[in-house]
């Protein structure tokens, strides 16, 4: 029998499943990120030991045969930790967008919206790859959730500072953050060992106010689809793509802030890209091990390899209410 990991590793969590060459899931891991912009090698290292920890709960491997390993940062602490429990064959690396592709479309070309901690949109075509994006949350990263914490907060400072319109999200921050008095949002913040990771988190309380009707809330998505839509479209024009290769995959935790995001984002693209369309990632980041080791490894092809992962690893869907 095979086993085979993959692991999908960025600012928030740090995501692991162990499987073998049927799919039967044999074991999982989740711990805490892994991105030493967001967060110390020392707890970069301590979250690979506890979702390895997790992972082999009941019972460790004697070999690993294939680690595919995504890895928004050292990834080689992840293989120095595994390789201190068990034998580790291959290891096939896979890029953030490619994962994302894989993961959310089951093909290794395509477009993918990329809005997590971080953001990017990504163009892999067969002998091509372009980026807009990916300068970290100082420098970019428009529209993804440490941009719409941040937003958030912000929007939150000035109401206090009495220049800015209401908004309900200060009870909401300060009920998520059991704070005593808003001062106490500067220590959660600066206090942090990962201050982004840390305003990201607020994702939840905007989109909890945007179900309370809060026009601010409301707001700060529609602006982060509209700053996410620009950028598709830097792409679009860079690239020079068809109306075939106008097809985009989203990834990444900050678009369930709430379905309007995604609508915003599918609205403007429309308006610009009549022909283009764009869908919600079929499964987690972490299955993209599985995709590839169907597609590539087995040979399968992908109506089969859906089919069979979509059968098996239910858990990790997050298609549900769409058809492919």
């Amino acid at each position: 029998m095979a086993c085979i990991i993959s692991v999908d590793g960025g600012g928030s969590k740090l995501n692991a499943m162990m499987f073998d060459e049927n799919m039967n899931l044999l074991g999982r891991g989740l711990s805490g990120g892994v991105n030493l912009t967001q967060t110390s090698l020392e707890d970069c290292r301590a979250n690979v030991c506890d979702a390895l920890d997790q992972l082999m709960k009941d019972g460790v491997p004697e070999c690993v045969d294939i680690l595919y390993i995504t890895f928004v940062g050292p990834s080689k602490v992840f293989i120095e930790e595994l390789e201190k429990r068990t034998k580790v064959g291959k290891v096939i690396g896979n890029g953030e967008a490619q994962a994302a592709i894989l993961a959310g479309n089951l093909t290794m070309t395509g477009v993918v919206a990329l809005s997590g901690t971080g953001a990017d949109i990504f163009w892999l075509g067969e002998n091509e790859r372009k980026v807009v994006g990916a300068w970290g949350p100082i420098l970019g990263d428009q529209g993804s959730g440490t941009w719409i914490g941040q937003t958030a907060i912000r929007e939150v400072v000035k109401m206090i500072n009495g220049w800015a319109d209401d908004t309900v999200m200060l009870d909401l921050i300060m009920k998520e953050w059991n704070l005593e008095k808003p001062w106490d949002m500067v220590h959660k913040v600066h206090g942090a060992p990962a201050p982004f990771r840390q305003v990201a988190s607020l994702t939840r309380v905007v989109g909890k106010a945007v179900e309370m009707g809060d026009k601010v809330a409301i707001n700060i998505i529609k602006e982060a689809a509209h700053l996410l839509a620009v950028q598709t479209d830097s792409l679009f024009r860079q690239v020079g793509l068809t109306e075939e290769q106008q097809h985009i995959t989203l990834c990444g935790g900050a678009w369930k802030t709430h379905p309007m995001m995604f609508e915003f984002y599918k609205e403007e693209m429309k308006a610009m890209y009549p022909k283009s369309t764009a869908r919600r990632p079929m499964f987690e980041h972490v299955c993209a091990g599985p995709a590839r080791y169907l597609l590539e490894e087995l040979n399968m092809e992908r109506s089969e390899a859906l089919r069979l992962m979509r059968e098996k690893l239910p858990q990790y869907r997050l298609d549900l209410d769409e058809k492919d």
